[in-house]
């Protein structure tokens, strides 16, 4: 029988020490798990006590509902207007621009929405509207080192604020000269709340701000609402919004990646990959691919799918002149579509707002 060697003092002395590090290493273990919990369940209040916040301040605000239009009964096409909200990016500031600025050019996109569906209304039984939240909305405060000292205000102004009134008044607006309006809003990357990865990854500006609106709006019967929400990873990056028999894939614009403009080719691998994604039930179904994010206006077409990009209403902007090289005219995008006959009948690619 073999016998069991006895350990020297000094192996004792090691097996002691290995075994007060290894609880040592316990404690600290979960001590990091605790301190972790607190952070997760402290970014959770922080997302959920805006909304709150935003619940609360609008349960006791009245707000008059928008005089209902008298419905168009001709007998003629019906067309539906689709009216792009592309990098608003409320907030940020160069030489010409800033956050007044930019409610002002919305403003006038609002004024020359009416006036270009009049004109289509000669020909058109027009009684509905579809807006497209884009993304970058809003301008953020810290997704790059430096944005601080490039914005005339805060999250909460952005959001609660500027853009608030801006959205809501363009709504208002569009209100006066359409029965219907559906909301449609897909997030930017500038929405996102400080660096990657620094909060929750479905965290984002734009989305709250879509919600609050939401909110806003909650006794308007007029207005309806689709805002992806993120689940199990996915943060929520696109949505496909259904006019009758036509559709579109509506992203922000930062899923194409490339440098010096828009990278064409990127675009193209990406929109053919969704498209098959489409085909075998992976994704949505969709006939085009809308998005912004470029700030130049762009469109293109894809064995049958037509690519289109907004512009901004943003001007002057000093990175993209000096890195890019390109700098488009302040505008936003509108187009009308047959629901019937699943078409784009007319489309303006920049709506002028300077």
């Amino acid at each position: 029988m073999s016998q069991r060697k006895l350990k020297t003092p000094e192996e004792y002395a090691e097996l002691v020490k290995a075994q007060q590090r290894i609880v040592e290493l316990k404690k600290q273990n979960a001590k990091l798990h605790k301190e972790l919990s607190k952070e997760k369940e402290r970014k959770q209040d922080l997302h959920e006590a805006v909304y709150d916040a935003a619940s609360i301040a609008f349960s006791e605000l009245e707000i008059k509902p928008v005089k209902q239009v008298k419905k168009d009964t001709r007998k003629l096409d019906e067309e539906v207007a689709v009216i792009w909200c592309a990098d608003w990016q409320m907030g940020k500031v160069t030489p010409t621009y800033n956050s007044r600025i930019c409610s002002n050019r919305i403003d006038t996109y609002g004024q020359k929405i009416l006036e270009i569906t009049d004109i289509q209304r000669k020909s058109k039984k027009i009684n509905k509207a579809h807006i497209w939240l884009l993304g970058d909305i809003i301008e953020g405060t810290d997704i790059f080192p430096g944005q601080a000292w490039l914005v005339d205000s805060g999250l909460y102004k952005q959001i609660l604020d500027h853009g608030l009134k801006t959205l809501s008044n363009l709504i208002r607006t569009l209100l006066t000269s359409f029965e219907t309006i559906h909301i449609t809003g897909v997030i930017g990357n500038h929405g996102r709340l400080g660096r990657i990865g620094q909060h929750s990854y479905d965290d984002n500006g734009d989305r709250m701000l879509y919600k609050v609106c939401e909110m806003l709006f909650a006794d308007e019967k007029r207005v309806t609402w689709d805002i992806p929400e993120g689940a199990d990873g996915d943060r929520g990056w696109y949505a496909v919004d259904k006019i009758g028999n036509y559709s579109s894939l509506l992203v922000h614009g930062d899923q194409f990646r490339g440098q010096l403009g828009i990278p064409w080719y990127g675009v193209r691998k990406k929109v053919l990959g969704w498209k098959s994604m489409s085909s075998t039930g992976q994704m949505p179904e969709f006939k085009d691919v809308s998005f912004g994010h470029w700030h130049q206006i762009y469109s293109q077409d894809m064995n049958g799918i037509t690519v289109r990009c907004s512009g901004s209403p943003e001007s002057s902007n000093p990175y993209a002149a000096e890195n890019l090289a390109a700098m488009g005219r302040a505008s936003q995008r509108m187009m009308f579509v047959n629901p019937k006959k699943g078409i784009v009948t007319a489309e303006y690619q920049g709506i002028w707002l300077e």
